[in-house]
C-alpha cells in the first residue's frame, strides 16, 4: 500500500471515515503512531484540492484537535496523515451504557467550543461533529476528530454527508436535495446542473458507519453547488452538530433524526438549567436563532459556572438567613419561658 513511503508501517485497520478506510500506523521519522484516512477522489485534480486542505489543516493548533503532519499521494489513492490520538470515542462509552455528569459534560463542552473557535478562525468547518468523532483521552479530555468531511475555505462542495440525529437541518436538506436530484425528484432547475453536467455527477450513497448512521454522497458536478449549498452558515451549523452531541451525552439518548421531534431536555430529567438553556439554544432549527458564533456560545459556558457559583452562594445566604432566624425565634421562645417561670 505505502511502497513508495519507507516511514509509513500500517499496523491494523481502525475503521471507516468520513471518506474512505481509516488506519493506525507507525511513523518511523516522527518516531510515533499516526492515522493514515483514506481519501476516496472524484475528479483528475481532486488530489491537489485536497492537497491544499491538508496544508490548510496544518495551521490548525489546539490541545482538542489532531496535528495534520502530511498528505500522500499512491498508487492505491490518497491519503491523510494525522496524530493519532489515544483514548476512546464517546460513541463507545455511550453504547456501554456509561453516564456522565453535568461537570463533566460542561468540561468537554467548553473545550470543544475551544476547537470550534480555532477551526473556524482558519475558515474551516468540521460538519461532522458526534460522539464518534469525540475521543476522550486517558487524561480525562476531549479532541475533536475525523476531519475528512470538513470544508475549507469553501472547499469541500463535492463532498456531502450527513450523521443521522447530528446534523444539522439546513445540513440535512442538502443531503436530501442531492439524493432527489439523483433520484429524479428535484426541482428542473436542480436535476438540469446537476445530472446534466459533462462529467458524471454521482457516486452512490454509502452508510459508512451502521452505529452512526453516517451517510456520504460524492458528487462532482460542481455547477450544482450553489444550488444545493444555497446561503448556509457553517458556523452555525456545527455549532448545532456539538449541541446535539452534548444533548446526547447529558441525557443519555440520541437526538432523533428531524430537529423537530427532539424531546426538550427539561422532560427526560432535572438537569442545570443553565447548561439546558445553552444546549437547546444551539439546537434551535432555524439557524439565525442559534448563537452566531463559537465566541458567543464559549461566552455562555463559561457564564454557566459563574451562575451556578451564584446560584449556590444564594442558597447559602437564605440557609443562614433560616437559621440565624431559627435561633432567634428559641431564645425568644426560651426567654419568655423563663420568664413565666421565674413568676
Amino acid at each position: 500500500m505505502f511502497g513508495k513511503n519507507d516511514a509509513i508501517r500500517i499496523e491494523t485497520e481502525l475503521g471507516a471515515g468520513g471518506s474512505g478506510a481509516v488506519f493506525k500506523a507507525w511513523h518511523t521519522r516522527l518516531r510515533k503512531h499516526v492515522v493514515i484516512t483514506e481519501i476516496r477522489s472524484v475528479e483528475a485534480n481532486d488530489a491537489e484540492s485536497r492537497r491544499n486542505e491538508v496544508e490548510a489543516l496544518k495551521n490548525i493548533k489546539s490541545a482538542y484537535v489532531p496535528l495534520v503532519f502530511d498528505f500522500l499521494t499512491e498508487s492505491a489513492g490518497s491519503y491523510t496523515v494525522m496524530e493519532f490520538v489515544e483514548g476512546e470515542s464517546l460513541d463507545k462509552l455511550l453504547a456501554r451504557g456509561v453516564k456522565f455528569s453535568e461537570s463533566q459534560v460542561i468540561k468537554w463542552y467548553i473545550q470543544l467550543v475551544t476547537a470550534l473557535e480555532t477551526i473556524h478562525k482558519q475558515d474551516v468547518f468540521h460538519r461532522d461533529i458526534k460522539p464518534a468523532n469525540i475521543m476522550l483521552t486517558p487524561g480525562g479530555d476531549v479532541c475533536l476528530i475525523d476531519f475528512n468531511a470538513a470544508m475549507i475555505g469553501g472547499n469541500g462542495t463535492h463532498h456531502v454527508s450527513r450523521s443521522l440525529g447530528y446534523a444539522s437541518p439546513e445540513q440535512n436538506q442538502i443531503f436530501q436535495r442531492l439524493e432527489n436530484a439523483r433520484t429524479g425528484h428535484a426541482s428542473p432547475n436542480l436535476q438540469q446542473h446537476a445530472l446534466h453536467s459533462d462529467r458524471p455527477g454521482f457516486i452512490e450513497t454509502q452508510l459508512l458507519d451502521n452505529d452512526c448512521q453516517t451517510e456520504v454522497r460524492i458528487t462532482n458536478s460542481i455547477a450544482a453547488a450553489p444550488l444545493l449549498l444555497g446561503n448556509i452558515d457553517w458556523k452555525r451549523s456545527d455549532i448545532y452538530s456539538l449541541g446535539a452531541a452534548m444533548y446526547h451525552l447529558l441525557t443519555g439518548r440520541r437526538p432523533p433524526e428531524r430537529a423537530e421531534d427532539i424531546i426538550p431536555i427539561s422532560k427526560l430529567g432535572r438537569f442545570n438549567k443553565g447548561l439546558v438553556s445553552v444546549i437547546e439554544l444551539s439546537m434551535q432549527i432555524e439557524p439565525k436563532k442559534r448563537y452566531a458564533s463559537a465566541i458567543q456560545l464559549a461566552e455562555a459556558l463559561r457564564n454557566i459556572d459563574k451562575g451556578r457559583y451564584e446560584q449556590r452562594h444564594t442558597h447559602v445566604k437564605k440557609a443562614a438567613v433560616i437559621t440565624t432566624i431559627v435561633i432567634i425565634t428559641a431564645f425568644v421562645v426560651y426567654r419568655k419561658k423563663t420568664y413565666h417561670n421565674s413568676r
